[in-house]
This record gives structure tokens, sequence and C-alpha cells, in this order.
């Protein structure tokens, strides 16, 4: 049988920008072979070309963007060069990194019925549809819902569920779950499982989900420098650790755990799933006699005293808030945020984070209730003035970029605060280097993919300084060395006194940046204390649909072993683990790895800022 997709010395180079510049390669010699019903992953760096590879599968490059193009790619056994667009759409179906670029139609229902009517299924057949594809990514209920007035992550799922219903031969998914909770994340990969055993679709994957991929891909692919540089299946690609952390990409966090447990005692460990770690790490335990349970946890790096812990810059005080659809946004939130402080706002895909977020900048005004910030009250005070003080970086970037250029779109906020013009040319240069956007300084923020223009939207809002941070799911699409660097900027950033408010579905983040954790469900406030507080309660995490990190449950598997179950990070696993072996052995130097730190003895943590706040 031949392949269903078939990539023969693929070379592509989108046009120049300007009359006289050369072409800019992006893909440069390309070969792969993907069989029927195999789901392949596709990872690289931020701008590495994985967005554009994608696009060649379905025909939009070259068709749609013109540009240098040679090689052949044959999908089921079509050439893309001499296929429209629209022939090719009937079987090879794309999901696009944003889904608001996908959405037409004014009902959930309609999107999602739209595809199979154009592709003429029978009426009663789209119904099942319909309703399959709806209730497989958690919308069965929003049927008569607008896509407009969905969160990001809704709309995400949306986009999934209309190309779900076409039922195509080949699936193209260009960071599909970048926005979503666990729980969609779950269901998704879920639901592309069922596909593949019951209609042998093929998937092709562009993605940073990486323990996702672990665990359901056949075979993962690495694109660097323009080529297919590693490929093989998610285990094997995985143990190449140092390779892979070289050219700035992540690894499956406890593929990590086995790289740095190998640095630290001299032997090694390689990981490939939960399973697998856990059973060896057992063994082990039991092998050298490792200390039993009764143990004080180990503590990882002393939180940083925060100067300012008792002055109050942002206030919600019994806030509500109601769409104009009758949608339920928030219901009697109160908090109080002080400077310095590292939040992380969590909750499920429609919990009411990004509506809590916008009362911030006064996007929305409370139905109910006040907010204050910095003792302003933001039903009286005007947007522009506001965001003086609250900086507001979108989930989507394209719904606050608007300059032509980058370097224009960085210095548009320090010009509006009317700063010296060698100050303003100061930040720009700064924030341009420090987000590694400095070669695209000129370049229209539209020709850059999903995750560069995010970081674009970051520069800008940082060039600013503003005194509150907010950050709605800025990591999503973003390697792992990119995710580093901003969150590296955005610490020292918070290091100045600055407010941040992290929005994500990413618990590693959460244990390792932030030092308060905020919880909301159907918009109501469900839990408000430390990451690890929060993860010592099982049922909020339930509740929220939320997940500890894999080292975390790790530990609290390995805990009749004498692990301490409250682990939350690598560096605490690691630390933890060898401070119950016996001191002959693991005298190694720690690798390095984030937050690696002094270990001190401490009781069980103590829920700070509030506990769980359960209505």
């Amino acid at each position: 049988m031949p392949p269903d997709i078939l990539i023969q010395n693929l070379f592509y180079a989108y046009p120049p920008l300007r009359e006289g510049d050369d072409p800019a390669p992006v893909l440069r010699g390309v070969n792969l072979e993907i069989a029927r019903g195999e789901f392949v992953a596709l990872l690289g760096r931020v701008g590495a070309g994985k967005t554009t590879l994608c696009m060649t599968l379905n025909g939009l490059v070259p068709h749609a963007t013109g540009g240098v193009f040679r090689g052949d790619v044959t999908i089921l056994e079509q050439n893309t060069k001499s296929r429209a667009i629209a022939d090719l759409a009937r079987t090879v179906g794309m999901v696009f990194q944003d889904p608001e670029s996908q959405l037409t139609q004014m009902r959930v229902e309609d999107e999602v019925a739209f595809g199979p009517e154009n592709l003429g299924v029978p009426a009663a057949e789209i119904e099942e549809r319909v309703a399959w594809a709806l209730n497989a990514v958690g919308l069965a209920d929003y049927r008569d819902r607008s896509p407009l007035l969905l969160s990001g992550g809704e709309q995400q799922r949306l986009a999934i569920a209309a190309m779900l219903a076409m039922y195509p031969q080949v699936l193209v998914l260009d960071e599909p779950t970048a926005s979503l909770d666990p729980a969609g994340k779950n269901a998704v990969f879920r639901v592309l499982a069922e596909l593949r055993r019951k209609h042998e679709i093929t998937i092709f994957m562009a993605t940073q989900e990486l323990e996702r991929v672990a665990r359901f891909a056949d075979r993962v692919l690495v694109l660097h420098d323009g080529e297919i540089a590693l490929q093989g299946p998610p285990a094997e690609v995985f143990a190449n650790v140092p390779r892979l952390q070289e050219w700035g990409l992540g690894v499956p966090q406890l593929a990590e755990l086995g790289h740095m447990l190998s640095q630290r005692t001299g032997k090694q460990c390689h990981f490939a799933n939960m399973a697998d770690a856990y059973k060896q790490l057992r063994r082990r335990a039991r092998k050298v006699h490792m200390k039993k349970t009764h143990m004080p946890l180990v503590e990882p790096p002393a939180p940083r005293p925060n100067p300012f812990a008792d002055r109050v810059r942002v206030l919600l005080e019994n806030v509500s808030y109601t769409y104009s659809d009758g949608t339920v946004g928030l219901q009697d939130v109160s908090l109080t945020l002080a400077p310095g402080e590292f939040v992380a706002l969590l909750g499920p895909n429609g919990s009411g984070k990004t509506t809590l977020a916008k009362h911030l900048d006064g996007l929305l005004k409370p139905t109910a209730g006040r907010v204050l910030i910095e003792r302003s009250d933001t039903r009286k005070t005007r947007v522009a003035e506001l965001a003086r003080q609250v900086g507001y970086a979108f989930q989507n970037p394209d719904h606050q970029i608007f300059t032509p250029t980058v370097q224009e779109e960085i210095a548009f906020g320090p010009r509006n605060q009317e700063l010296p013009p060698a100050v303003v040319a100061q930040r720009v240069a700064e924030a341009l280097d420090r987000f590694r956007l400095t070669p695209h300084a000129h370049l229209p923020p539209a020709l850059l993919g999903l995750g560069q223009r995010r970081q674009v939207a970051l520069a800008a809002i940082i060039a600013s300084q503003p005194q509150v941070l907010i950050l709605d799911e800025p990591t999503g699409g973003l390697d792992e060395r990119s995710k580093q660097e901003l969150m590296e900027v955005v610490t020292a950033f918070n290091i100045l006194g600055r407010t941040v408010i992290l929005i994500t579905h990413d618990m590693r983040l959460v244990a390792e940046y932030t030092d308060r954790a905020i919880v909301l469900l159907n918009g109501r406030l469900l839990f408000d204390g430390t990451p690890r507080a929060l993860f010592a309660q099982p049922e909020v995490l339930t509740q929220a649909g939320l997940a500890l990190p894999p080292v975390a449950r790790l530990a609290e598997r390995l805990s009749a072993e004498g692990m301490a179950p409250g682990t939350l990070t690598l560096a605490e696993f690691v630390a933890a683990w060898q401070a119950r072996l016996p001191k002959s052995r693991d005298k190694r130097k720690p690798s390095s790895g984030r937050q690696v730190g002094k270990t001190k003895q401490i009781q069980q943590p103590e829920v700070k800022g509030g506990g769980n706040h359960e209505r």
C-alpha cells in the first residue's frame, strides 16, 4: 500500500518582502513517508518551519503563499502541485494554530455542520457527526452559543470538532491544543486515537505537547535547520535529552528526570513513561534500603521575601459579571493582590479567567461590586489611563497587534507615554534582544508564526513597564527554550516589584515559577493559596480539571518507598531522592536544572493567602 503522505526533496522559500531581497528559505530538502493510520508528531523551535510544512500538506503552500517550491508533496497519491486547494480539502483536513481564522458561522452547531454539508453528507448523518464531534471535545451543551462568545480554549475545541466532523482521511493539526485545559487536551488526544482505530485516519500534528506525544504518537519528527534532523518512536527520540536541549527543545518531564538522575547518581536512568519510572525507582529504592517515611520534606530554594506584601495594588470586592447573552462570567469574587506577587490564575476553559483579567484593565466593567487598581475605580477610569498601570498580553496576540512592523509595535507604548526618543529606542532594542526578535524588527508581525507573534505582543507590553502584567496563555505553542526565556524575562520583571498574573494550564510552570495559585470554577473562587497547598488537595484539582506535574505524581506513588509526597519540581525530586539514599552514594554535583537550591528541613506546608475559598 502506498503511503498516505510522501514528501520528496522538498525545498521551500517564502517570497521576498521587498523588491531586491532574496527569498527566505524555510524548508531545505525534507524527505518523509507516513503510512495509512500512522500518528506522527512534529517538533521544532518557534520559527523552525512547522506551520509551513503543515501547509504543504493541503496545498496552501505554495498555491496561496507563492514563493519558491521545489520537490514533491504527494497526499493520497495526489501531487499537491497539480491539485487545487478545494480538491485536497475533501480528504485533507487542517486545524490551524489560530482557531478564529477558520470559524465562520454564527452558531456552534452550524460551524460543525458546515464542512459535512459542503461534502454532500446526508442530513441524518450530519446530525450524528455533529453530536459526536461536539461531545468528543466537550461542547455538547454549547450548540446554540455564538462562537464569538466562547473562550479561546473553547474556540479551539470548536475548530477541532468542525474538522473531525468531516471525517478526513488525513488530518493535519498545527498546535491544536495549545490553549486547552488538561481535560480538553486529554479529550482531543482520546478522540484522535478513536479516529485512528475506527477509521484508519492518518494524523500529522505539529505540537509541543510532549507528555501526550510520548503516549499517543507512533513516531516523532524533529525539524531543525529546515530538515528532519531526528525521527523515530517517541521513547527513542526523547532519550536524546542533551541533543534536544541543545536545539532548544524540551522532552517529557520524566525523560528529563531520568537524565538528571543519571548525571547526579552516575547510574543510567531512562524512563519511557510513568509506569517505567515507578518500576525502576522502586526497585532501586528497595535495593539500597532507602530510608523510609516520617522524614521532613526537602525544601526547594527559600521563597524570595516580598517587601511589598502588606500593600494592596489590586482589589476586587464582590465582583460579578454577566455577558449580554445571559452567560454568567463571574460570581461574587473578592481578591487582593500585592506588588511583587507572581500569581497563577487557573481553572478549566470557560471558568472565568479571562473575564476576571479583563476587569483589571477596564475592558470589562463589573455588573456588581468594584475593582480598584492602585485605588482607582475601574468603573470611573478610562482604559487608556489603566493601560499605564496594567499590561495585558491576550491569548490571541492578533487582538492587540496593529502596527506595520515588529519594531513599531514595541515602540508604540513607550511613545504613547511621551518618553524621550532615546529612552524609547533603548527599550525597543532591549525588548527585541530579549525575545530574539531583532532579525524580524522590520517585518510585519503577520508574517511571523503564532508563537513569535505572542513574543511580539509581550515584548510590546514589557517595553511599557506597567505595574501589573497579565499573561493569558503566553507559552502556548512555544518551544522549551523560548518558554524559559520568556519566563526569565517575566521573573526579572516581577522581581522589580511588579505584579504578574499568569493564566495558564501548564502546571509545571505553576510549580516552578509562581508563589500563589487562584482557581476559578464556573465564575466562582474555588481556591486561593500556595501552589504546594493546591497540589495537596486532589478534590480541588479534580473539580477544576487540573493535573499534577508528572514528577509530583511519581513522588506520590513512591511515597511508600520514602519519597516526599509533596514534591513539585524536578529539582525537588532529585534533591529528595538523594537525601533518602545512603550517604556513601550519589556524591556527584547537581546538574543544571531549574530551581536547584539548598535543601532544608521543613514541616508540611500550610495554606497561605486565604486557603480554600469554596462557596
